[in-house]
Order: structure tokens, then sequence, then C-alpha cells
């Protein structure tokens, strides 16, 4: 079965995720892709609050409607940086972000993203590459930042236990995002 949106979204929503549930040899596995809003900063008055609304949603959808008892994958760009080795702007850029509460790992954020590993989830990145801090998803196109390596590991894949176990590669592609576009 496929969804769109959570069970609790009002016909207005965005509807960011998308969830299909597939049988599988350890159980109903629960996929989750997801576009996480950015938040923007944390004086933004709706887009930061959009924000942490959707990630209280999830965590609502995790503990009210999934059967912890089988495996779940949440996927997508989650738009938050859960630890400092997922930070390679700079520690003055860090620092400036952090004082003028822009997005991206503000304290309340990776709270938020706690809250997911206390449910049971696992980064399925940070399981095989405990000490990475050079692997980044995002850059800031306008600085250059994708050819000097300065960017941030905002895209994620969550795994319950069950899959965790299963992990035995995982990566950032990113030749596709050096290719030439288009005009």
């Amino acid at each position: 079965m496929v969804r769109r949106g959570f069970p609790t979204d009002n016909e207005d929503a965005q509807k960011r995720i998308i969830m299909a549930d597939l049988e599988t040899e350890f159980g109903l596995l629960t996929v989750i892709n997801g576009y996480f809003p950015q938040g923007e900063s944390r004086a933004h008055e709706t887009k930061f609050p959009a924000k942490e609304k959707f990630y209280a949603d999830l965590q609502q959808y995790l503990e009210k409607e999934h059967d912890k008892s089988n495996p779940i994958l949440i996927m997508g760009d989650m738009n938050i940086s859960p630890s400092d080795l997922d930070i390679g702007i700079g520690d003055e850029n860090r620092k400036r972000w952090l004082r003028t509460g822009k997005c991206s790992f503000l304290p309340e954020e990776r709270a938020w993203y706690q809250r997911l590993y206390d449910y049971g989830l696992e980064d399925s990145f940070r399981k095989l590459n405990p000490t990475a801090n050079d692997k980044f998803s995002w850059f800031d196109y306008r600085s250059k930042g994708f050819d000097d390596n300065r960017g941030l590991r905002i895209d994620h894949i969550l795994v319950s236990q069950k899959l965790a176990e299963r992990c035995v590669d995982v990566g950032i592609a990113l030749d596709i995002r050096a290719m030439e576009k288009t005009v």
C-alpha cells in the first residue's frame, strides 16, 4: 500500500512524504521517503514552525501508527546535520549560523532528530562511517561549495535495527551532482 502524507494531514497539507508497506522476509517493511521542510531560520514565522510540526508529525506517526516489531526505513532530504561531523562549512560559518539561528544544526533541530534515534532508528551512514567528517550531501552553489567539498550532510537513510543489521554499504553519490547541467 502506498500513501502520501501523514494520516493526520488535512486536505491543505503539502504531503511531503510518500510511504509504502512491503512484505519482506523479516516483516512488513515501511519505507518513508520525505522532503522535509528546510525551516530557513529560527526567527522565520512560518517555515521554522512548519519544520517543527513536520518532525512532530513524523514522531507521532511512529509512536501511534507504526508497529515497532516491523522494520522501517526513513530516507530523504531531512535538512538536519545531526552531528558536528556532518558540518563541513568551516568553524566560523558554523558559529555564525548558530548565532543567527540559521537552520540545519540548531540545538532544537538536533533534539527532534534525536527523538528518531530514541525511537530505535539508526543512521545507516554513521553505522558504517562512524568518524567520517568529509562526506556531505548539500553544498552552497553560490560559493562553489561542491568544488571545495564545503557542505552539510542533511540527506539521510534511517533504519530500524532489523535493517541496520543487514546494512553492508552506504555512500553519497556525488558523481551525478558533478555532471554538467543543461542551461
